[in-house]
């Protein structure tokens, strides 16, 4: 039987090669398949990085793990921002200022809160009346940085006080023995709000006073009480570790609730904005940010609402660490300004304005600069390194040699000038004088060296 061959066509010689290709495929993937796919997607990831990194948008389309275990909560309450700031023993033999006061004053307020208390009496003093009752011997008196609403201070003791929701109180006055009357004191009006002590568990007899201290006097001017130191006190310089806060710890908060902003860059400066509403340029060299948001349903009607919604916005751009305290006040709380503090003192020139300072335009236009930069770790303390600043009289002497009179200085104190060494990523904190003049604080140093500056010119 003669069998015939056919001849083999083309489509057959396509399919078969086809169905060769296709297996030598499949044994490729079960070999190799897995460890292609893992350089694949490690070549895209890259690629898309770079991607994201050269985007000026990238901080707020790509929140990383790491910017979140850095953000700052809110570690401290309202009451504990807006804390004390000074400490004065009135003693028979005149009044002493603790130097590093909080540890003390922040025992004197929760033993205070224990305290039970009704109201006495309102009363208006004359300036004389009123220093001598800031004075009365055997008392002790904390003071506010600024004056603070009369409801934060009720929530900071009892609860149930009952002062003037909008009171602007400055100091308080409690005794140094028996606990009888703790006395309010609104600075600006000259009014005192004194109460009665009807049941007091503890006293503040066990409170001695330090040993670092320093002479003061009270002292009037105009609407302003000042404290003028008597003689001359030697401060210790610090330094710390400086963290700089990621972009993303307050962008994604502050642009909540609207369209994702456009980024664009122009030298320094790095600007985000929605397009409608809202605006936030961060200078990358300086670590100062400014935003603007003109859609603000609750800016605050009264000088309560206006300080505890300074403390909601300072919590929702995570500026809130442990050492930074309200600082100043300026028409009942539509301008706010915060600092961070350092041994109970403020550090005046991380900006120009401070840590945070926040301002209310109209109802609906809230206005907030703040810094990128804060304090982290505090580096070992050189005990010879220390800075001795001259008393009161010294200091309005050598501004009055300059042009500056006694009578325009609204305010004096101690504080820290910020100094950063970007390099080694270290703040060094040097103890010196500060003044305000016309709402500006300035450091004594700089002032007579611009007029010296002034003059050469």
């Amino acid at each position: 039987m003669n069998h015939m061959i056919l001849p083999m066509t083309s489509g057959m010689t396509e399919n078969g090669m086809i169905n060769r290709l296709h297996f030598r495929l499949k044994v490729l993937m079960r070999r190799f398949g897995l460890v292609t796919a893992l350089i694949l997607a490690i070549l895209v990831s890259l690629i898309l990085s770079v991607g994201l990194w050269r985007s000026p948008g990238r901080d707020l389309k790509n929140a990383s793990d790491a910017d979140a275990t850095k953000q700052v909560v809110a570690a401290k309450s309202v009451t504990g921002l807006y804390d004390l700031d000074q400490l004065v023993y009135n003693q028979k033999d005149g009044q002493y200022m603790v130097v590093d006061y909080r540890p003390t004053t922040t025992k004197m307020i929760k033993r205070l809160a224990d305290w039970q208390m009704t109201f006495d009496k309102k009363e208006r003093l004359s300036n004389k009346g009123y220093l001598k009752a800031l004075a009365q011997t055997n008392t002790m008196v904390m003071a506010f940085p600024d004056a603070v609403a009369g409801n934060i201070v009720d929530d900071m003791l009892s609860g149930d006080l009952d002062l003037p929701t909008n009171a602007e109180i400055s100091r308080i006055r409690v005794p140094m023995g028996d606990a009888n009357t703790v006395a309010f004191f609104d600075d600006k009006k000259r009014i005192v709000y004194r109460y009665k002590v009807t049941s007091a568990a503890k006293t503040m007899a066990s409170f001695k006073m330090s040993s670092e201290t320093v002479p003061v006097a009270y002292r009037l001017n105009g609407k302003h009480l000042l404290t003028d130191t008597l003689s001359d006190v030697s401060l210790r310089s610090y330094s710390y570790l400086m963290e700089t806060n990621g972009t993303n710890n307050y962008l994604s908060s502050l642009f909540a609730g609207t369209t994702t902003p456009s980024a664009t860059r122009k030298g320094d400066s790095l600007t985000y904005n929605d397009g409608s509403s809202r605006q936030m340029t961060l200078n990358t060299n300086s670590g100062v940010v400014h935003f603007d948001a003109y859609d603000v349903d609750n800016v605050g009607d009264d000088f309560n609402e206006r300080m505890r919604m300074g403390y909601d916005w300072l919590v929702r751009i995570h500026q809130i660490p442990d050492n930074i305290y309200f600082f100043e006040s300026h028409d009942m709380g539509r301008n706010l300004t915060y600092r961070l503090y350092v041994n109970g003192l403020p550090i005046y020139n991380q900006t120009t304005y401070g840590t945070v300072q926040i301002k209310q335009h109209d109802v609906r236009h809230e206005e907030i600069d703040f810094s990128q930069y804060s304090l982290q770790v505090p580096l070992p303390a050189d005990n010879d390194s220390r800075a001795t600043l001259s008393d009161s009289a010294a200091v309005y002497k050598q501004l009055a040699d300059i042009g500056i009179s006694k009578k325009q200085v609204v305010d004096l104190a101690y504080g820290y000038r910020w100094v950063s060494d970007t390099t080694e990523n270290v703040v060094t904190l040097q103890p010196e004088w500060y003044f305000e003049v016309g709402d500006k604080w300035q450091a004594v140093k700089d002032a007579i060296a611009d007029a010296q500056q002034e003059g050469d010119d």
